[in-house]
């Protein structure tokens, strides 16, 4: 993959093509949006010993996801401190 070339997220992360819920599901909790955040929520959830649905519309890591550099830092909280 080159700088400024297709996405690793979306190159690595497998298709998902499910089909669409038709009836009522009974879990602990539903995590809805498959990017970085709510898989994470969920996976989380999961180790927790809930029971988890996570839903999402499109392919996971479709959207923001999908083409974040995933940066993490934690400098913010200062700024965020006076907001």
């Amino acid at each position: 993959m080159s700088l400024g070339g297709p996405s690793f997220w979306l190159e690595t992360s497998p298709e998902t093509d499910y089909p669409p819920l038709t009836a009522g599901v009974s879990v602990d909790a539903a995590v809805v949006g498959a990017g970085i955040t709510g898989i994470t929520a969920a996976v989380l959830l999961k180790r927790a010993g809930k029971t988890v649905a996570l839903l999402d519309s499109k392919r996971i890591v479709h959207g923001a996801s999908g083409y974040t550099t995933a940066k993490v830092t934690s400098g913010h909280g200062a700024s965020y401190a006076k907001i």
